[in-house]
């Protein structure tokens, strides 16, 4: 039974593939003739609609990877800065417990010399 639904499931993704691969053709072979005057700082006549599409898509995809990456950045700034704060204020207990192990050395050698001075 299991096998006979993943074969419908298998079946379904595939029909749907070719669908879009279909929808996708037809779009590109009615629209190649299809030109549109552009402006982009000055003005461009008669450029392919696909083309426009194309170049369009593939700026908005590297737009979107170059924000990504600048986000990524910044949350990597953050994290060293916090693991910077961390470590001073981990800096600052060990020489407090340094102090302290130091002043109970002291402590102790002060009661070791009144225990033997007695």
């Amino acid at each position: 039974m299991t096998l006979a639904l993943k074969r419908i499931k298998v079946y379904v993704k595939l029909t749907a593939i070719v669908a879009v691969i279909a929808v996708l053709l037809l779009l590109v072979l009615m629209n190649r003739e299809y030109k549109t005057n552009v402006w982009f700082f000055k003005e461009y006549a008669q450029v392919n609609v696909l083309w426009l599409l194309m170049v369009t898509a593939v700026f908005s995809i590297a737009g979107w990877w170059i924000v990504a990456k600048v986000f990524a950045t910044i949350r990597e700034l953050r994290e060293v800065r916090q693991a910077q704060v961390k470590e001073q204020v981990l800096a600052e207990q060990r020489r407090l417990a340094q102090e302290l192990a130091d002043r109970e050395k002291r402590i102790d050698e002060k009661l070791r010399r009144s225990i033997t001075e007695e």
